[in-house]
């Protein structure tokens, strides 16, 4: 039971973790919240569906760009001309985003034929490690989630776009005196935040169903994570996602299945007791 607790918590870890990725992405770029970011990666998603009798790989694609266009264009057309006028005020952020995600799930009614799908991507075989068996499409998702950090931190580090990332989301005003284009920067960002969840939608429903209010459970869990690991923090958003994931593998098998939300909302309350700032510690205050 516990390596079976231990295997499955991390295969659920790799699965949220996309999510919680963009999310970091975003509010450590933009310091705003972004709370439209499940209901356009669920959009995307559905949108991957209804193009998957014609080409799979063509599918995901599309639905990965439809992501990163929505969530450029938003950013660059409302958010960013917003937050220049009115500066972090996370309040209205969270009350413009909310609104944006519930038009999303009206378009994704509108548009789409069907409200509960299901994406039927190829399962990838069984893997069997130490007589546990899973899918071979969760250790995908672990290995984009994995790739996706590493890719992230590489780009942050070792380019001169992730240098200007940093120096934007440290000291906005001296990255405008430097000449760096810090709009472009949060636009970008927000594209890639909302493509990450859009391949985190596209995951789950291959994995579970997608409905139209997957996108507003996807953000809520995925804040939550953020939140313990330490908003905007790209590495402790992915220890978090492992911590939670094995707290709810793991509650699975010695409680009630029932359980496992007020565990999840019981560990995000004490570390914002005990660290407000999450585990590592976020460069923005929450």
């Amino acid at each position: 039971m516990i390596l079976n607790g231990f295997i499955n918590g991390i295969i659920m870890a790799g699965i949220v973790a996309l999510p919680v990725l963009g999310i970091a992405v975003i509010y450590g770029m933009t310091g705003t919240i972004n709370f439209a970011i499940g209901g356009i990666g669920v959009f995307s998603a559905f949108t991957t569906w209804y193009l998957l009798p014609y080409n799979t790989v063509l599918a995901v694609v599309v639905g990965l760009a439809v992501g990163f266009a929505l969530g450029y264009a938003i950013q660059a057309l409302l958010l960013t001309p917003l937050s220049a006028r009115r500066g972090g005020d996370l309040n209205l952020f969270f009350l413009i985003t909310n609104n944006i995600g519930l038009i999303f799930v009206g378009l994704t009614r509108v548009i789409f034929p069907r409200p509960i799908i299901g994406i039927p991507l190829s399962r990838l075989g069984t893997i069997n490690i130490l007589s546990v068996q899973t899918s071979g499409l969760k250790f995908l998702a672990l290995f984009i989630a994995i790739s996706s950090l590493l890719l992230l931190r590489a780009v942050e580090r070792y380019t001169r776009v992730g240098k200007s990332w940093r120096a934007t989301s440290q000291n906005l005003r001296l990255a405008k005196i430097v000449g760096i284009n810090t709009s472009r920067a949060f636009n970008v960002a927000s594209g890639i935040g909302c493509m990450l969840a859009a391949f985190g939608a596209i995951i789950w429903g291959s994995l579970y169903n997608l409905t139209l209010t997957t996108g507003f459970d996807l953000t809520f869990l995925g804040y939550i994570i953020a939140v313990v690991g330490g908003i905007g923090n790209i590495l402790g958003g992915m220890l978090a996602s492992l911590i939670i994931g094995l707290v709810l593998s793991f509650s699975a098998y010695l409680v009630s299945g029932s359980w496992q939300s007020v565990i999840l909302y019981g560990i995000a309350m004490i570390t914002l007791i005990v660290a407000p700032r999450g585990i590592l510690g976020s460069e923005r205050s929450v």
